[in-house]
């Protein structure tokens, strides 16, 4: 009987001298090249990698979660006996010196940032090989947890989150950290009731923006501003936009731009004006509203100059000694898993129909994500390796672009736009390539012709028969054939390049 293999898309065992599984058509052994390996197998691997290398400094215990670079573990810190989560560096990046040096970068602008709303880094490391950053343990859950169980909190609660939340956020914008990824996942509340910020792993300096890609996106779609969705330069103006939508994740249950595709909720974030959330609830008061209708304003110019000017906003909203009271004891019972009385909302109407376009870039690179739960793909991390600004070009009636073939900038993402007509429907001529690389940082080939890089690619391609070249120095070149259908997605999962045994 031959030797198999499990497929990591659906568990199948694949026979070792198949190269697709036979249960969901996905590549799984290419014998010239590399192996797409087992991903549990990998991971359980890791920890008792963790559990040997770090003896002595770390006693790891368990996964936590995982992010695009990262795996998080529970572990206790052997000298300080106190409980850290331990981020370490993904093995599916591979160990190259950019990904190194961004992942080192993170771990030396989050350990500045002393502040009682952001959770604090104890140690940035490198030992064996592994790369590390032990960091504050919080006893408590997230935003996103809370919202998620909970639904649309009372308006004294969410003002003191908002209150915390800005008061972080000026901390380390007056440091010039912008957070680059703010979402209800990434604040966090113990159960003392704080509130703390977390994972500013994707932040940027403003004078440190050599080790991301040009026109590279970092954030998650439901939250991310429109400058961000463009691909510009990350500003605290950016963060403040993300704030809102958090803000209106706990007024309402739910993020106000949802759509089937990715495309779908950018083109919300540029032209649907945000959906007033005095229709859902009676019970937000004026201040509040007009706050978050000027943290979401799709010109950042009109957004807030700084944090500071936020923070006093939001100072400004008055609780009663009774009311605050009452709000601190209710994030308590929240962060411990209790429930509260739920808040009724009503719904909201719904989103105008977004027009289906692709994305246009000077030049073409690739579209990666951290995949959390692809359906509803307001939750995936979203990285956008554009070359140029994204150039959202509906057509008109006409057929010609309703931005006149000009590229996005800051100047033409106005409230006042109204969504273009819908194009006329065209038969469809592309399919969509999916893949996962290790190392992230391979080049990645179609027909020749460099199309990106990354840890995770999804790019669309004209159907048909595509040479498909994986590259890195130091490795074996991972060289194939594939065939694009129109109107359908090839899922290649993960591909492994074998360490060349000649010296680069």
């Amino acid at each position: 009987m031959p030797e198999t293999v499990k497929c990591f898309g659906c568990g199948a065992a694949v026979p070792e001298t198949s190269r697709f599984c036979g249960n969901c058509g996905r590549l799984v052994v290419d014998p010239n090249t590399s192996t797409i390996v087992d991903e549990t197998a990998a991971e359980d691997t890791l920890l008792d990698r963790l559990q040997r290398v770090l003896a002595g400094d770390f006693e790891v215990e368990r996964e936590l979660a995982r992010g695009g670079m990262v795996i998080v573990f529970r572990a206790i810190d052997d000298q300080a006996k106190r409980a850290v989560a331990l981020k370490v560096l993904s093995p599916e990046l591979g160990l190259t010196p950019r990904a190194a040096e961004r992942f080192k970068r993170e771990g030396r602008m989050v350990a500045e940032l002393e502040h009682p709303n952001i959770v604090p880094v104890y140690r940035v490391g490198q030992i064996g090989g592994i790369l590390f950053i032990a960091m504050k343990f919080v006893e408590g859950r997230s935003l996103d947890e809370i919202l998620d169980a909970q639904g649309p909190l009372p308006v004294p609660a969410i003002v003191l989150v908002l209150q915390a939340a800005a008061r972080a956020l000026a901390f380390a914008h007056d440091r010039s950290i912008v957070h680059r990824d703010v979402k209800a996942a990434n604040i966090l509340i113990d159960r003392d009731g704080r509130v703390m910020v977390s994972d500013f792993g994707v932040a940027l300096r403003a004078s440190d923006v050599t080790l991301t890609q040009d026109g590279a996106v970092i954030g998650t779609p439901g939250y991310m501003s429109p400058e961000q969705c463009a691909g510009q330069r990350a500003t605290p103006q950016g963060d403040h936009y993300s704030l809102g939508m958090v803000a209106f994740q706990m007024l309402t249950g739910t993020l106000p731009f949802q759509a089937d595709t990715l495309a779908g909720i950018m083109h919300h974030h540029f032209f649907t004006p945000l959906p007033d959330v005095r229709v859902a609830r009676d019970d937000v008061p004026a201040d509040l509203a007009r706050i978050i209708e000027r943290l979401t304003a799709k010109k950042p110019a009109d957004r807030y100059p700084t944090t500071r000017d936020l923070m006093t906003e939001l100072e400004s909203l008055q609780l009663g000694a009774a009311a605050r009271r009452e709000a601190e004891q209710l994030l308590r019972r929240l962060a411990k898993g209790d429930a509260i009385a739920a808040v009724t909302t009503r719904s909201l109407p719904a989103l105008p129909d977004t027009p289906t376009v692709p994305f246009v870039s000077a030049a073409p690179r690739s579209i990666f994500w951290k995949q959390r739960a692809w359906v509803g793909a307001a939750s995936a991390v979203v990285v956008l390796g554009l070359a140029g600004w994204v150039v959202f070009r509906p057509a008109t009636s006409d057929g010609r672009d309703s931005l006149g073939g000009g590229v996005v900038r800051e100047d033409s993402v106005l409230p006042q736009v109204a969504a273009p007509a819908p194009a006329r429907p065209r038969p469809p001529v592309t399919g969509l390539l999916r893949l996962l690389t290790a190392p992230s940082d391979a080049e990645i080939l179609i027909d020749g012709r460099a199309r990106g890089t990354g840890a995770v690619l999804d790019l669309p391609l004209a159907a048909g028969s595509r040479r498909l070249q994986i590259r890195e120095r130091g490795y074996i070149t991972f060289d194939t054939t594939i065939t694009i259908s129109a109107d359908s997605t090839v899922s290649l999962g993960r591909i492994a390049l074998r360490v060349s045994e000649q010296k680069p």
